[in-house]
């Protein structure tokens, strides 16, 4: 099993983030911690398909009500909710599959997509890191091991002033959601951040975090 890569074979090996060359000419003496990409959890995309559906078929109800005073609203009723099903689930499945992180031993790297034709690139240095902070977003979520790593920057709260000791709120955390296994990712997170500020020449040599259980990932 490889544990090192360069991050410009990891990049241009993976078909939706080909696009990012420019990006990668920064990132290119950087090593892979992963041997695989950190992708969100199905859980996500499973939520995202019963939201789409459960508007079509609320759409489709809602026309068929009417039909009882306009019978053309079940043909409407029908090639609307088709449409919202098609289109959304496209939307839900290309987003679902843009969506990736990785880590390095210098950063951690989200893309995120913000719609199927735009992805966002969120990158956050080991220099910045503050701490890592786990928690899932409900109960169920916690019970499928599935929930929310945030990466919290050293400048998230800034002191406006010494003597009113006032804090101001900047956006510069970084989140990868839907994680499976995501204690256990914050601990390895825990891991690399603490090698970094005491053995940083160790932090390439590190194995990559694989969800699965402890025990079985070697």
């Amino acid at each position: 099993m490889i544990y090192a890569e360069t991050i410009q074979d990891l990049v241009f090996r993976l078909p939706v983030v080909r696009g990012y060359a420019k990006f990668v000419e920064y990132v290119v003496e950087e090593r892979s911690l992963q041997n695989t990409v950190e992708r969100p959890h199905v859980y996500g995309l499973y939520v995202g398909v019963v939201k789409v559906v459960g508007l079509a078929i609320f759409l489709l109800v809602v026309m068929l009500m009417l039909a009882k005073f306009i019978a053309l609203f079940v043909a409407f009723g029908l090639i609307l909710s088709g449409l919202v099903a098609i289109i959304g689930l496209w939307v839900v499945i290309t987003m679902f599959e843009k969506s990736v992180a990785y880590i390095t031993d210098r950063r951690v790297v989200r893309f995120e997509a913000a719609t199927p034709f735009a992805t966002n690139t969120r990158s956050l240095a080991w220099d910045q890191v503050a701490k890592i902070k786990t928690f899932p977003r409900n109960v169920l979520m916690k019970m499928l091991m599935v929930g929310t790593v945030t990466v919290h920057s050293g400048s998230t709260y800034v002191h406006t002033h010494e003597q009113t000791r006032e804090n101001v709120y900047t956006n510069d955390d970084l989140e990868l959601e839907n994680v499976y296994y995501y204690k256990d990712l914050g601990n390895y997170l825990d891991k690399l951040l603490y090698m970094y500020k005491t053995k940083p020449e160790e932090l390439a040599q590190m194995r990559p975090f694989v969800p699965k259980p402890v025990g079985q990932r070697y």
